[in-house]
């Protein structure tokens, strides 16, 4: 019975991992971090368009490397792209995008490179950023 439980269990989160509706689309308001930082991972089939809007950061920078990156069980993450993000830093209302179309369907993350031309110490905060992974809107 113990065994019966422990498969059912593990088929029930199989199901859940591979399906892509609970890992797709989402959006955070008030998200931020130092050089690093990773998001929340996602499960993408083709297509995925990383949205910052409303930047800021403590000491006056005006750009973020936002870096692209699949996440590869039993071995190291395989980086996909690197876009920096300007226009976000234009007001609270400005947004910066960067999009990357043929990926195969796999688990995805992004994480701040460089703040500025490289500051460790540094910090930006995101009014709201978004992940959507449907090409036709």
């Amino acid at each position: 019975m113990r065994k019966a439980g422990f498969v059912a269990g593990a088929a029930a989160a199989l199901v859940f991992a591979t399906n892509t509706s609970a890992w797709a689309n989402w959006t955070a308001k008030n998200w931020g971090g130092s050089q690093g930082t990773m998001s929340q991972q996602w499960v993408e089939e083709s297509y995925n368009e990383i949205n910052f809007t409303g930047c800021t950061e403590v000491y006056g920078r005006k750009s973020v490397n936002v870096e692209l990156w699949q996440q590869i069980d039993w071995g190291r993450d395989k980086m996909h792209d690197s876009s920096k993000f300007t226009a976000c830093f234009n007001g609270s209302g400005s947004k910066s995008t960067a999009t990357e179309e043929g990926l195969p369907r796999d688990s995805y993350y992004f994480e701040l490179g460089n703040i500025g031309s490289g500051c460790v110490s540094c910090a930006i905060v995101v009014n709201k950023v978004n992940v959507d992974t449907t090409k036709a809107d």
